[in-house]
């Protein structure tokens, strides 16, 4: 098996998060995904900030909910490049319980974007040897999860 890499961001369950019956919130999980995702992008020079021309939006999102998390606590959200097109890349994550419990996994497919002309645009070189480069400091092995329904 080919060896895969990870980034990791730790991030702490905060009161908020919880729902009525107690337990996180799906919302807050696709949050914990966002927050992965925006750092990655940095990573890579997709950066996002107000009057920039160009930069990442969400074209996708999928999430699969494999356990419960509770408060207090904190998450490991592991995300890596899936698969790389010409406008688009597939960010994969795998959040983990403090326990090492995979309590949910996904996908997000984020297009490089022309605000001002309002269409996709390539990568471009310099997006891809970032991603590149970034991919290979990446020395945690992403944790195993199922395949996605309709994946």
């Amino acid at each position: 098996m080919p060896e895969t890499h990870a980034q990791i961001f730790p991030i702490r369950i905060d009161w908020g998060d919880l729902d009525l019956l107690g337990h996180v919130n799906n919302i807050a999980i696709s949050r914990y995904f966002q927050a992965a995702r925006v750092e990655y992008c940095a990573h890579i020079g997709m950066k996002v900030f107000p009057g920039m021309p160009t930069g990442p939006i969400l074209a996708a999102s999928r999430i699969q909910f494999t356990a419960q998390l509770f408060f207090p606590g904190e998450v490991r959200v592991f995300t890596r490049v899936k698969k790389a097109g010409r406008t688009s890349v597939v960010l994969e994550h795998a959040l983990l319980d403090a326990h090492g419990t995979l309590a949910a996994f996904g996908e997000d497919v984020v297009v490089r974007f022309d605000f001002k002309a309002k269409t996709k645009i390539p990568l471009g070189d310099e997006v891809t040897a970032a991603m590149a480069a970034y991919e290979g400091t990446l020395d945690d092995a992403f944790p195993p999860v199922p395949a996605q329904p309709g994946a």
